[in-house]
């Protein structure tokens, strides 16, 4: 679709592949909407797109997406100041530490940032995005989900926990939030259906991983010079974001490199979607479709 003048907001937008998102849509046209928990970065980011796009309209919206707090109010910021939403991007996310770390909700934190802030935002801001045609909610994935070993009796990882395994779960269980998310609009057909996919960016180049002390942060550090840039890291969700065609005709889908992928899905965990949409329904108090 066309982006100029469509509303989007961008989770985890003042650096990395959030941030060259917004940019490039910026110069597109459209009113960009950047998150990010620090202010100063956030108003960086709005007055470079300033400089570099000087007619693109840009807010900002501040939030720490490890709260549920914080996402519910980023929320209900966001639906009182605007009457409609074109795409969200939850881009947000990140590896956390080789110690098991609760919120102060007390979920893992793997699993509030990558998975259940997502399911939030989406949630509470469907009603929003119902109102225009064609929108899109786009998840950051990753092709990390090869690795996931999901256990539905243990999510929130309190009898085995592992860095490395609990993000490849989450990047799974966004993936597989899309495929239901699609799945129950089929089965309730509404007005202005929105659409849901994940992509992965690919490896690259940014500060991710860079406040754990998990494999992760060892590999982005010494792999840096070998990464990909994050403008190119960003190209597919610009791409799903911006496409009028090949990019509508499907939900709940996975894309790479502007294609749709396979998604890996272990044997015994092939039929947990509508399982796992139920507990991240449970865990947050929030229904959703």
């Amino acid at each position: 679709m066309a982006v100029k003048n469509k509303r989007i907001l961008i989770t985890g937008a003042t650096s990395g592949i959030g941030r060259e998102a917004a940019i490039a849509l910026a110069k597109q046209g459209a009113h960009v909407i950047i998150h990010g928990r620090d202010a100063a970065k956030a108003a960086a980011v709005k007055q470079e797109i300033g400089v570099i796009a000087p007619d693109a309209a840009v807010d900002v919206l501040l939030a720490d997406l490890l709260k549920k707090s914080d996402v519910l109010a980023l929320a209900e910021a966001f639906n009182s100041r605007f009457d409609s939403l074109d795409v969200l991007i939850n881009n947000a996310g990140g590896v956390m530490n080789t110690r098991r770390e609760e919120t102060e909700d007390g979920w893992e934190k793997t699993i509030a940032l990558n998975v259940l802030a997502p399911f939030m935002l989406s949630a509470l801001l469907y009603p929003k995005l119902q109102r225009q045609p064609d929108a899109r909610i786009i998840n950051t994935a990753s092709m990390a989900h090869y690795t996931a070993r999901p256990d539905l009796n243990d999510l929130m990882y309190e009898q085995r926990y592992h860095a490395l395994r609990a993000y490849g779960d989450a990047k799974l269980f966004v993936i597989l939030m899309g495929r239901e998310f699609a799945s129950r609009q089929r089965n309730n057909p509404q007005d202005n259906q929105v659409i849901m996919n994940a992509f992965h960016p690919g490896m690259v180049a940014t500060n991710f991983a860079g406040q754990s002390d998990s494999l992760y942060h060892l590999f982005f550090r010494f792999f840096r010079p070998l990464l990909t840039s994050p403008k190119k890291g960003a190209d597919t969700m610009v791409y799903l974001a911006t496409d009028e065609k090949k990019a509508n005709n499907f939900n709940g889908a996975y894309f790479v490199k502007r294609k749709r992928a396979k998604i890996y899905i272990p044997k015994r965990n092939a039929e947990l979607t509508g399982a796992l949409w139920a507990a991240w329904e449970r865990y947050t108090g929030i229904p959703f479709l």
